[in-house]
């Protein structure tokens, strides 16, 4: 078998199941914290198929712990919505990244991807998409990567909701798990071509955090992060390009 057969076929078995296997890594930092979700939910009014269908639809784990909340203390939708588009308008931007790994998607494909996108699986998804080739093999792989990490939180949503009503225990710290995972999985996807703005962003944020209220700071610092880093890089590349012209030359 050549070379060029042997990388196709491993790229094939780039697929769903591959996808599905990756998430497990997911799966495990979601467990404690959607059982903890479904026990909260119930403990603050709602039934354990409410818990359900908000992990289901709504699928944001500070979100939907922040609702809950605001439930209990009889906030009105509207405010509750106004809050967690908010906290969750970050997905923008992860989106926009996600989307040059999908050229040719269809607008079916798109709406289905971006309802899997959370903080943990976009890092391990752009980490991953990475060494897949071929569009048709990065849907496959992102589907089951989604899909592994969405079934994991919605089901355990519902079992911490079924034993809710029968463990009356405060449970504090438990949604420090979400950013300690996403942390974990932010830090497998540096290197040497991404580190500098990923530190650029973090000083940003911690700069615009001291000035601007609210939660708009995040976004702002990593655009800006973005913006600077993609500047350098193509800085760096225009001058690799020089230096070369001028050894051929």
């Amino acid at each position: 078998m050549s070379k060029k057969e042997s990388e196709s076929n491993h790229n094939i078995e780039k697929g769903f199941l591959y996808g599905l296997s990756q998430s497990l890594t997911i799966a495990i930092g979601y467990a404690p914290v959607a059982i903890t979700f479904g026990i909260l939910a119930t403990q603050f009014g709602l039934t354990f198929w409410e818990a359900g269908l908000m992990s289901f639809f709504v699928y944001a784990g500070a979100s939907q712990f922040i609702a809950i909340e605001m439930i209990h203390q009889g906030a009105t939708p509207l405010m509750i919505g106004v809050t967690t588009l908010i906290v969750n308008i970050r997905h923008f931007l992860m989106s926009l990244s996600v989307v040059p790994f999908f050229p040719e998607r269809t607008l079916l494909w798109s709406l289905g991807l971006a309802q899997g996108l959370t903080d943990e699986s976009f890092v391990l998804n752009t980490k991953v998409l990475k060494d897949v080739e071929g569009e048709e093999n990065r849907r496959r792989v992102m589907l089951g990567i989604n899909s592994g990490a969405f079934v994991t939180w919605v089901s355990l949503t519902i079992l911490g909701g079924l034993i809710g009503k029968w463990l009356p225990v405060q449970f504090s710290g438990f949604q420090f798990a979400l950013l300690a995972l996403f942390i974990i999985l932010t830090t497998m996807s540096l290197s040497r071509k991404n580190y500098v703005t990923y530190l650029i962003a973090a000083v940003l944020a911690v700069v615009l955090k001291l000035l601007i209220p609210g939660k708009i700071y995040l976004i702002i610092s990593v655009i800006l992060a973005a913006g600077i880093g993609a500047w350098w890089r193509g800085r760096k590349g225009s001058h690799r390009v020089g230096l070369n012209s001028q050894k051929s030359s």
